[in-house]
Order: structure tokens, then C-alpha cells, then sequence
């Protein structure tokens, strides 16, 4: 059970951040630990768990923005795909900084924000008619969203490295903290 405990809590804090971003996403849009995890699985494991256990996470919380918010765009190929791709890149630029130091972690938990929000919004720009495909339609996409949103780009990627900031540094805190746990059994009792 021990070994299980920071999975279950890690899981319920996804959980719980994506259904408070989807049910408040005026409030909290893009405010949630999923990038962090992705980043952090793949600095921290060495095996199948750091792919894994965010792929998981993201699959099974997935459909919970288009359930609360009544928007089923969120399940079309195009953003599922372009979704997929940036937390590829976030995992890939978390394994490169694998045996960086904490502050490197940290700032490198930025810089996966950014590569997100630039990989999203760029794929956003590229198939949505609500931007023209010009420079004009791209600084609109990555930085004050559709002409009437009622809440700019910006705040989205504010959001977002805020999130893997700090998300960043509870599960780093958490790895360096906590006694690390064997996978292999507990020893046989005594005969």
C-alpha cells in the first residue's frame, strides 16, 4: 500500500484540479498538475511508469472538460492530436533535463509550458477558421485568443507555467523528500 499511496494521491490531484479548471475555466483555465506530471514522470522514472502513469492520467481525465462545459470540441481528432504531441514534447524536454538540478528543473518546467502553449495555439492557428492565416492570425492565437474570447491566450499560458511551476516543484519536492520505496518484495517472514 505504501508504494501505491503517492500514485492514488497523485491521480486524486489530477483529478480534482481537472474538474475544478473544466468547471471554472473562466477561473482557472489551464490551472492543473497534468504538464508537471508528464514533465516530472519522465525526470524522475527510469521505466515503462514514466510514460505511463501521465499517459493514464490524461486518458481517464480527457473527456471531463467536454462533459462539464457541454464542449465536445475538446474530443475532435485534430485537438486530441495536437494535445498529444505537446505533452510529447514537455515528456521529451523533461528526459533531456533528467540530471539537471532542481533550479534546472524548475526553469525547465517553463519552458515546457511555453513549448505547449506554442504547439496547441500554433495547431489551433493552423486549423481553426476563428484565426486568419497570417501573422496577424498566429499573435492572435498565441497571445489574445479569437476576436470576442473573453479571455486572452496569455492567461491560458500564464495559467499553465504557473501550474508546471509549481506542480513542478511539489512532485520534485515529494520524489527528494519521501523514502524511496522498493518494487521488489518485502522480505519472506521467518519460517
Amino acid at each position: 500500500m505504501n508504494r501505491l499511496l503517492p500514485l492514488v494521491l497523485i491521480t486524486l490531484l489530477l483529478v480534482v484540479f481537472r474538474i475544478i479548471g473544466s468547471a471554472f475555466p473562466d477561473s482557472f483555465p489551464n490551472f492543473q498538475p497534468l504538464a508537471a506530471l508528464f514533465f516530472c514522470g519522465a525526470c524522475i522514472a527510469k521505466d515503462w511508469r514514466a510514460w505511463a502513469i501521465p499517459l493514464g492520467a490524461w486518458l481517464v481525465t480527457y473527456p471531463i472538460p467536454a462533459m462539464l462545459q457541454g464542449n465536445s470540441s475538446f474530443l475532435t481528432p485534430g485537438i486530441f492530436i495536437s494535445t498529444a504531441i505537446a505533452f510529447a514534447a514537455t515528456f521529451f524536454i523533461g528526459k533531456s533535463l533528467s540530471h539537471g538540478k532542481f533550479g534546472a528543473l524548475l526553469l525547465g518546467s517553463l519552458a515546457a509550458a511555453l513549448a505547449f502553449h506554442l504547439i496547441t495555439n500554433g495547431a489551433a492557428w493552423i486549423g481553426s477558421p476563428l484565426y486568419p492565416k497570417n501573422p496577424t492570425g498566429l499573435w492572435q492565437s498565441l497571445w489574445t485568443g479569437p476576436v470576442g474570447s473573453p479571455i486572452p491566450s496569455w492567461i491560458f499560458l500564464r495559467n499553465m507555467m504557473a501550474a508546471n511551476l509549481l506542480f513542478t516543484a511539489v512532485f520534485l519536492s515529494a520524489r527528494f523528500a519521501l523514502p524511496k520505496f522498493s518494487i521488489a518484495s518485502a522480505p519472506a517472514a521467518a519460517r
